[in-house]
């Protein structure tokens, strides 16, 4: 702070005035105010980071979403018209069917986990299992055992993704994983199945109701965040390709996530 004053002349009507002027005082800020500044942008920060960074999670599940469901369309067209009539298993967990074979050829695996590990390692690989409990968990985020059905990925991409299918209780399915063993490892999350329709041989998002032995379609059960069924999440797929809330349709699928 300082307080200087300046000698001037001022000429105006023929005659020199000489006089002073005073530049004041500058005023810093005191320590209890920067403190409270500080206090207060604290505050605004621990209120608002949480939301961003989740949003920002979701923007890029969302990212990762489309990109696997366009690699899975691209994968599936010359596949479904060469092996029409052998889409189809004799029998459950058949993964090497010459449908699957062809299609995975589209996809740069660098690893199949279930020929490093087995079948009960693919899961803890996936970080799905800590080798004793399941880890994944449902649409609403509880803890849920293995699918039975639909299975879970086993073959690791580069990019940290993975995918999966099999001809299983009567039914064809597809399931890949956007992310991998980084989390959250929520099925309708960062994991989605699809069935094959056993008429058209087209692709079918879980949860539109059209697949014929398994469709998952009823939302307050298969897709929801109230519901603690332990498939919960299975029927996620069409919300999500939809981009629709399946709990309010004010909202889209992806900002909605439990």
């Amino acid at each position: 702070m300082f307080n200087s004053k300046k000698s001037v002349k001022c000429i105006g009507g023929g005659s020199v005035v000489e006089g002073t002027f005073s530049l004041g005082h500058n005023k810093g800020f005191t320590l209890a105010e920067v403190l409270i500044t500080l206090a207060i942008i604290g505050v605004v920060a621990a209120l608002t980071i949480p939301t961003l960074v989740a949003n920002y999670q979701k923007k890029s599940l969302e990212a990762a979403f489309k990109k696997s469901y366009s690699l899975l369309l691209q994968s599936l067209v010359p596949v479904q018209n060469e092996f029409y009539g052998s889409i189809a298993g004799t029998s459950g967990g058949e993964r090497d069917l010459d449908f699957y074979k062809s299609l995975w050829e589209s996809y740069k695996v660098i690893e199949d986990a279930v020929a490093v590990s087995g079948v009960y390692g693919v899961a803890q690989r996936l970080g799905y299992s800590d080798g004793k409990n399941s880890l994944l968990r449902s649409y609403s985020k509880k803890v849920i055992p293995m699918p039975g059905c639909p299975q879970i990925p086993h073959l690791l991409l580069p990019d940290g993704s993975a995918v999966g299918g099999m001809y299983n209780c009567y039914a064809n399915w597809i399931v890949f994983d956007i992310n991998g063993k980084n989390g959250p490892n929520a099925i309708g999350h960062d994991i989605f199945y699809f069935g094959i329709d056993s008429n058209t041989r087209k692709l079918r998002p879980l949860g539109d109701g059209v697949y014929g032995y398994w469709n998952y379609a009823d939302q307050k059960t298969y897709c929801s965040k109230d519901s603690d069924n332990e498939q919960n999440g299975i029927g996620c797929t069409n919300w999500a390709l939809l981009n629709k809330c399946p709990d309010d349709a004010a909202k889209k699928y992806w900002e909605c996530l439990p």
